[in-house]
């Protein structure tokens, strides 16, 4: 069967191992030319094949980018929903702790009323975050390799942009407040509200992208 990776990196890594190169130093070398990771291991592959007369068996992927996206997915979108549904609700009761005389409750509704939508939206969403979360860092123990999957890296990143963002405009918001003078005890703990839930879930994803990488490191 003839080699499926261009000749010119078949015959750049034939006279290099000829001089001793490693595996490893190969990879490092052709990656930082720009070769994708997934070719270099597949010309690596295929010589070795030419030199043992063997086929490489067959094995199980652990990686199912499909699979991957749709949990991550998922629970991007649970995350999303449980947060704004947590803060809706520390919202409605700051408005109903600190009372504000020139902003009174709508339509004279009961706190109850106000939350149900935000509670229920909070009682579905959050635990089936927590459910899918307990399944991604189960797949990730067994498989340390899926911490390098593409999907879960633009999709983290993704989720740190839009933490940081908020965090970022809640800050704004509040130098802007405080500027103008009209800071009051009702906004600054919303303030403090979505700067703690957001940044609770920025530090979370931070952490979980520094986990990876140390993984990473001492996997190699």
């Amino acid at each position: 069967m003839p080699p499926s990776t261009p000749a010119e990196l078949q015959n750049f890594i034939a006279t290099a191992k000829e001089r001793g190169a490693s595996d490893e130093t190969l990879l490092g070398i052709l990656e930082n030319a720009g070769w994708p990771k997934s070719e270099i291991w597949t010309a690596l592959g295929e010589r070795y094949e030419a030199l043992s007369g063997l086929r490489i068996p067959p094995g199980k992927k652990s990686t199912t980018p499909a699979k991957d996206a749709f949990l991550y997915l998922l629970s991007f979108a649970t995350l999303a929903t449980w947060t704004i549904s947590l803060g809706s609700i520390c919202y409605s009761l700051i408005d109903d702790w600190i009372r504000d005389p020139l902003a009174p409750n709508y339509y004279g509704t009961s706190l109850s009323y106000q939350i149900s939508t935000e509670l229920a939206a909070l009682i579905v969403t959050f635990p089936l975050y927590l459910f899918v979360m307990r399944i991604i860092l189960s797949q990730t123990r067994q498989a340390p390799e899926k911490l390098e999957s593409g999907v879960r890296k633009w999709l983290t990143y993704i989720a740190l942009l839009i933490a940081a963002s908020v965090m970022i405009g809640d800050v704004v918001t509040f130098l802007a407040y405080y500027l103008r003078g009209e800071l009051t005890s009702r906004f600054v703990a919303k303030v403090a509200v979505t700067l703690l839930i957001s940044g609770g879930v920025f530090w979370y994803y931070l952490g979980s992208l520094h986990d990876a990488q140390k993984g990473a490191a001492d996997a190699h």
